[in-house]
């Protein structure tokens, strides 16, 4: 039997879900995604659940998407990566259940984008956030997508660019953290907001959520397929050139 690429347990009202991949840092493979996605949509549709949290392990939350040696994957597969990476980030903006990133460790990546792409997030103290695939050789590009309407040009270029990391403190000052706890209290914290939105109407929670994706939704979905097109493209590419070499 497969293991499981997420745990998901339910306390009371809340669920959480913990991607379960520590021999790969956390990565986000296509099975991972497909689950998640899963998870959510079954999140929605369940009447006792009034929030959602997302967490990740203690070193790392996640480091990013997992397509293996891109340079020897097909255009298709490379697609399909990428359709998995954008049909993950709709179904958490189409959550009917606010979302809350628990965050400890690094989140590089498609993990920074996962994170910023929850509802709320909570970090501990020795949280990183960082796009850093410039300085692997590549570029941000489906990962960017959320980020772009969450972050001013210059900072945006600074991640991107110079492949600069956010500790816990730097990313609540930017917006992309709402609360910063110490070491190894993300969870807890973030259950505490989960717990305070059970209390709240599930369907005013609902509708305002359903209001905020609707007022962003085309363009972050265009976002995400302008990424996609990019990463195939760039991927393809560097994979001529190792061909070349």
């Amino acid at each position: 039997m497969t293991e499981k690429t997420i745990v998901i347990q339910k306390q009371g009202q809340i669920w959480i879900l913990e991607i379960n991949r520590p021999e790969v840092q956390n990565k986000l493979s296509i099975l991972c995604m497909e689950e998640l996605k899963q998870a959510l949509e079954e999140a929605s549709a369940d009447a006792e659940c009034r929030a959602v949290v997302l967490a990740g392990g203690r070193e790392w939350f996640c480091a990013g998407g997992d397509l293996g040696d891109y340079r020897k994957k097909t255009v298709l597969e490379i697609k399909e990566f990428g359709k998995a990476f954008i049909e993950l980030h709709l179904a958490m903006q189409k959550c009917c259940r606010p979302i809350i990133a628990a965050v400890e460790g690094k989140a590089y990546g498609g993990g920074c984008s996962l994170a910023e792409a929850c509802d709320l997030a909570v970090a501990s103290e020795n949280a990183e956030f960082a796009v850093p695939e410039i300085l692997d050789g590549l570029a941000p590009a489906m990962g960017f997508s959320g980020l772009f309407s969450n972050l001013r040009k210059k900072e945006a270029m600074s991640m991107a660019l110079l492949g600069e990391k956010l500790d816990a403190f730097r990313a609540k000052e930017l917006g992309l953290v709402n609360r910063t706890v110490p070491k190894g209290e993300a969870l807890s914290a973030a259950l505490e907001l989960a717990g305070q939105l059970s209390d709240y109407d599930p369907l005013c929670v609902r509708l305002f959520k359903e209001m905020y994706a609707d007022m962003g939704e085309r363009a972050y979905e265009n976002r995400l397929k302008t990424g996609q097109a990019m990463m195939i493209a760039m991927f393809k590419a560097k994979g001529e050139e190792d061909e070349l070499i």
